[in-house]
Order: structure tokens, then sequence, then C-alpha cells
């Protein structure tokens, strides 16, 4: 596998995306796109915590930040993952390959929702200028998550004859695509709120 996505510059990263080859391409953007959104959701968190106003609970706040910390991880590790799922695939074309193709975008998009479940924990201790940042994250987050589902409902056909697997992923992709609903209407409702 080529040098990780992480090391090389963000133009770099860009231009890869912006090229022919068939990966980077969408669920790599997306990871980064939601990994981005975990980092002003970490940014919010460590303002809030920091001001001299803020009365609430501090260790709340610090496990909120290592476990947005954790997804990141995970959606680094995705992204570079996914480019060589994409490519293996291209190479045998076989289920095996598939898979992997399906079940990498799901773990980034698994690792996104979690991502969403903490901006939500999170909106009820932010306030003030920050909460738009906090919006901001939400709206990367949840783009990201549609993005890399999008990416499983394409693969998903290249699996027709495991018929059980796909209805199983399709579930999945279902209750996740509900939760990131659902948390983007209540996050962005108490965001609004604090304008």
């Amino acid at each position: 596998m080529d040098a990780s996505i992480w090391s090389k510059t963000l133009e770099s990263f860009c231009e890869e995306v912006a090229g022919t080859n068939p990966a980077p391409a969408a669920v790599a953007a997306s990871a980064v796109a939601a990994n981005l959104g975990l980092g002003l959701l970490i940014k919010v968190l460590e303002i809030t915590a920091r001001r001299k106003s803020f009365a609430g609970d501090s260790e709340k706040v610090r496990a909120l930040v290592d476990a947005a910390r954790r997804e990141s991880q995970e959606l680094k590790a995705t992204a570079d993952e996914d480019i060589a799922a994409v490519r293996r695939y291209l190479r045998s074309r076989d289920s095996a390959a598939v898979r992997d193709a399906i079940e990498v975008p799901m773990r980034a998009a698994r690792a996104a929702v979690a991502g969403l479940e903490l901006c939500g924990e999170a909106a009820e201790i932010v306030r003030g200028l920050p909460a738009a940042d906090l919006g901001a994250a939400v709206l990367l987050l949840s783009a990201a998550v549609r993005a890399i589902l999008l990416s499983v409902d394409f693969n998903l056909p290249q699996l027709r004859s495991e018929e059980q697997y796909c209805e199983g992923i399709a579930e999945q992709r279902r209750r996740l695509d509900e939760r990131t609903e659902r948390q983007v209407a209540e996050v962005l409702r108490q965001v609004s709120e604090r304008v």
C-alpha cells in the first residue's frame, strides 16, 4: 500500500481525489471530512472546558474528547484501508474483496455516526459562539455518513449471490441512516436555540 494519506499534504490528497485513479474516492474523502468534523467537536469541547464560566463536569468533557479522538483514529484507518480495499477489488473482483469494499466503508460510517452521537452529548454543554462550530461538525459528519452509505449501496449489488449478508448490511445501513437523521435534527435544534 502507498503511504498513508495522513502523511501527505492536503493539496496532494485533493489532487489524488481529483485524479483519474479509482482510489482515493468517495469513502476516503468522506472519512477526511468526518475527521475534520471530529476535529471541530474536539476544539469546541476544549474551548468550552477552558472557559472561566464553565461549571460543567470536566471529566465528562475529557471523556467526550477521548471518545472523539478514538473515532478520529478509526476514520483515519478506514480512509487508508478503503483505498487498499478498492485496489484489491479492482485486481480480483472476488467476494472477499467485495466484502472488504463494503465492510471498510461501514466501519467508517459507524465511526462518523458515533461522532454525531458525541456531538449530541456536547450540545448539552456548549454555549455561545462555539455552538456554530458544533453545528458545522454535525453537518460534516452527517454528509460524510450519507456519502459513505451511498458507496455501500453501490457495492452491495456486487454480492447478489450472498443474499443474507446483503440483507444484514442493508439493515445496518438503514439503522445508521436513521441514527444520523435523529442526531442531526436534535443537535441542530439545540444549536439554533443558542443563536
